[in-house]
């Protein structure tokens, strides 16, 4: 007989998505892999989220010259300044860690 939704989650267990595992790693090899782990997630968000404030802007700026209906943007403005701001922060923090790990390295020589 097949398990009851329930049950099935009942016994799952919640396990985080890593870019690079860290079993096996030790110290060292651990943090180089946590960074990243972060800067690849930190860098695709970024990238991605550029991309799509680009698309909804060249599409507005299509409609604008053209004589048909203005499109519903997909972002408002605050909405825009909100992404723009969190692409801002995610950025400044992955540098800031990479000025760390870059002092590290200058530390061990």
């Amino acid at each position: 007989m097949a398990e009851s939704s329930s049950t099935a989650h009942d016994s799952a267990e919640f396990k985080p998505f890593v870019w690079n595992p860290l079993q096996g790693l030790d110290h060292k090899e651990r943090q180089y892999a946590l960074f990243l782990n972060d800067a690849r997630d930190v860098v695709q968000g970024a990238h991605t989220l550029m991309e799509l404030l680009a698309w909804d802007e060249d599409r507005r700026d299509e409609a604008r010259s053209s004589d048909g209906p203005a499109p519903v943007p997909l972002f408002s403005a605050a909405d825009r300044a909100s992404l723009q701001r969190l692409a801002i922060a995610s950025l400044g923090m992955l540098h800031a860690d990479i000025e760390c790990q870059c002092e590290g390295l200058e530390k061990a020589r």
